[in-house]
């Protein structure tokens, strides 16, 4: 006999009751917690100097010292900071980056009421990213309490072209404070990951033909001017009229990044040639069986913003993954940063980069990996370093942040002290002071 407990009716029952309860049952949040809301979770900005801090640069070394920062930049850093708020040995390091995810894209991943990350058509490469990300999602505050400070946000992918990726921070109130680059680049879809979408590719063979027919439509690179700019020569061309033409256009311009997601080691040869065969300024987005073809990749000089990191061999499209990818791109010196690919998961981004440690990474390039590695690989240069000049986005810990037992217990973004506070914790909050009834 069923449990009445768990019939549908009971259930409807217990939301109705659940409904009709006082206000201040529910995980409202406080005034402070509005306020914090309003302000997309940013504290108010000042200058200020941490120091007694165990310090983790972004080369992986350590030190004991201090940072000063003014006006949402690191102006000092090192055992010369002997001022301002001791933090007691504990580790303070920069920002970590995500170099690939669908952060604040939505909240229920089964619910498709709650999906702005992608549209229909196969082709879109004038969809924009930031076009569906809310700087107010509950997942940005649970990502941003494990210390990343920075996210380049793509869209759904498993399309041809899904469109345009964004760089953002993550603490702001609105779009305007959170769009680092509201345009960051384009993403494309090679092999498994090309199919999909109305009217899109349905193997391998149409994935390239498709691609290839879209570039020799796009409208052709600009030349540069001669000095003398167009003086003598007319006046200069008209941009194209669509923005799908114009960003395909910027791409073969190299002004626009190219991502190029391929995870089967073949898919990424070839998207390494596409991009040769163009003339894009390209990197590979996933790259899980990217050790197979580390040589070309080095060869080639293309990057990767890889991850997940603990992808299984359990698809045909990685049937070679492994846990040691990581370590054997390094040993060829390819350049990489590491993303989680997730909205939900991106919490888990330094777990799974100290994963990569566990299977042969050394620390140093883990820590590059998770913190600068990205502002280099996007053209975004002071991106999670922990030098004078950089911005001042700051993570506390208890102990080495790639060990998942240590906590984050502070962040700073911009300069600015970032909430730590979660709708998870204000649920915990509020129910453990409720008295019994």
């Amino acid at each position: 006999m069923r449990s009445p407990e768990l019939s549908r009716r009971a259930a409807l029952a217990a939301f109705a009751a659940a409904a009709a309860a006082p206000r201040s049952l529910w995980a409202a949040p406080t005034d402070g917690a509005a306020a914090g809301l309003a302000a997309g979770g940013l504290g108010p900005a000042a200058d200020f100097s941490l120091c007694n801090a165990t310090l983790l640069s972004h080369l992986g070394g350590v030190q004991t010292g201090g940072v000063r920062v003014e006006r949402g930049r690191i102006v000092e850093v090192g055992p010369q900071v002997t001022s301002g708020e001791d933090l007691g040995g504990a580790w303070l390091c920069p920002g970590f980056t995500d170099a690939g995810c669908t952060l604040g894209m939505y909240e229920i991943d089964g619910e498709p009421g709650t999906r702005d990350d992608g549209d229909k058509p196969a082709v879109t490469a004038d969809a924009r990213a930031i076009d569906g990300y809310n700087p107010l999602s509950e997942t940005i505050p649970v990502a941003r309490a494990e210390g990343v400070t920075t996210a380049l946000v793509t869209p759904g992918l498993g399309r041809l072209v899904p469109g345009q990726a964004a760089l953002v921070r993550t603490a702001g109130g609105t779009i305007a404070d959170v769009a680092l680059r509201p345009t960051a680049g384009l993403v494309l879809g090679f092999g498994g990951a090309g199919t999909g979408g109305e009217g899109g590719a349905t193997s391998r063979i149409a994935v390239m033909r498709m691609l290839r027919q879209i570039f020799d439509e796009a409208p052709d690179p600009v030349p540069l001017g001669d000095g003398e700019g167009w003086r003598g020569r007319g006046a200069a061309p008209e941009p194209p009229e669509h923005e799908a033409d114009r960003v395909l256009q910027a791409a073969k311009e190299r002004r626009f990044k190219v991502y190029a997601v391929a995870d089967r080691a073949d898919d990424i040869e070839r998207a390494v040639a596409f991009f040769d065969e163009v003339g894009l300024d390209g990197l590979i987005l996933g790259g899980a069986e990217a050790w197979v073809v580390a040589p070309l990749l080095e060869r080639s000089g293309v990057g990767v913003l890889l991850g997940p990191v603990n992808t299984q061999p359990d698809s045909f499209a990685h049937l070679h993954a492994r846990y040691d990818n990581a370590a054997r791109l390094a040993a060829a010196g390819v350049p990489f940063a590491f993303r989680t690919g997730a909205n939900h998961g991106v919490r888990q981004l330094r777990v799974m980069v100290g994963l990569a440690v566990a299977h042969g990474l050394s620390r140093e390039l883990a820590v590059t990996g998770l913190t600068s590695a990205a502002g280099e690989l996007l053209g975004a240069p002071g991106l999670g370093r922990l030098e004078a000049g950089a911005r001042a986005n700051l993570v506390r810990t208890t102990g080495d942040p790639l060990q998942p037992r240590h906590r984050v217990t502070g962040v700073w973004i911009d300069g600015r002290p970032a909430s730590l506070e979660t709708r998870q914790t204000r649920l915990r909050d509020t129910w453990t002071r409720l008295s019994p009834r």
